[in-house]
């Protein structure tokens, strides 16, 4: 009884998962825009742009195989961090612990045609939370709209 509720349960979220978007996630590095050397060389900002996509359950199918893909999302990122001198000025007059700034583009295109289908710009504090919105857009927005 329980092999045939697994089989069952197996089958089911293979067809839900045959009915989603495939998209392959291109792989980016963030780029430093501060005066700081090296700080967001080790971001990885699509490994966070395809977290989001799980976390936030959007009907989507991530693949590792962009030649099985229907959609490409590719993005490009910056994040800057204020020098020691705006840290100071920032929690002296503001109160605000808020040192870094974090921005990324992010477009997907459709692999058949070339054409872009959704395209994104964020501003966050982290890249984690620009990741997240991005996700939650993406699916709010687009593809709840989709026919």
């Amino acid at each position: 009884m329980k092999i045939v509720f697994v089989a069952l349960v197996l089958a089911a979220s293979t067809a839900a998962a045959a009915d989603r978007p495939t998209v392959y996630v291109q792989p980016t590095e963030t780029s430093d825009a501060s005066n700081a050397t090296a700080k967001a060389k080790n971001v990885d900002f699509g490994a966070a742009v395809t977290a989001a996509l799980i976390k936030k359950e959007v009907p989507v199918s991530v693949l590792t195989d962009p030649t099985k893909a229907q959609w490409t999302i590719r993005s490009v990122s910056s994040q800057r961090e204020d020098s020691t001198g705006t840290k100071f000025a920032k929690i002296a007059f503001a109160g605000s612990f808020n040192f870094t700034k974090f921005e990324g583009s992010v477009q997907v295109i459709d692999n058949t045609t070339s054409a872009v289908i959704y395209a994104y710009n964020v501003k966050k504090g982290n890249f984690q939370s620009a990741a997240d919105a991005f996700a939650k857009h993406f699916k709010n927005d687009f593809l709840a709209k989709r026919p």
